[in-house]
């Protein structure tokens, strides 16, 4: 009996994994890869400058709104997704990464957190949207995208 409840707890386990997996949004981790794909593409670049491991409204953004169901689809169809990460734990990134996460915080002039950078793919800025409410109201992110890409038509 112990053998059958084992087993049926780690399919169930093994699903909810599988499934999560589905639902994740897929984040560019090479900046350059993102910007060739952007071009390729033709789809505007959308760039999350966070501190994934220190930022309290970074997390809650990254929470309810880039792991919706609702973002995965929008930016699955509209953008190219890079996740411009400032950790305080510098193992949780490359160097290389760092770098260009750098240059990108400067060249378009970010000095907060959460901020979000949508860019085309000849890396002109498009709009940006600065940090998050603690009413955790995403509709302002979702109409700051909506109204990127209606600017693009």
């Amino acid at each position: 009996m112990k053998k059958i409840i084992l087993g049926i707890l780690f399919i169930v386990g093994f699903s909810s994994v599988t499934f999560s997996q589905e639902d994740a949004v897929n984040w560019q981790t090479d900046y350059e890869k993102a910007v060739k794909i952007a071009k390729k593409e033709k789809k505007p670049l959308l760039v999350f400058f966070t501190g994934s491991d220190w930022c309290g409204p970074c997390k809650m953004l990254t929470e309810d709104f880039f792991d919706s169901k609702k973002f995965k689809k929008l930016a699955d169809e509209n953008f190219i997704i890079y996740e411009a990460d400032f950790p305080r734990n510098k193992d949780l990134i490359t160097q290389k990464q760092r770098k260009n996460n750098y240059y990108l915080s400067t060249l378009y002039n970010v000095n907060s957190f959460p901020t979000i950078v949508v860019i085309d793919r000849n890396g002109n800025e498009l709009g940006r949207k600065k940090s998050y409410n603690l009413m955790r109201d995403t509709s302002y992110h979702f109409n700051f995208l909506t109204n990127v890409l209606k600017d693009q038509m």
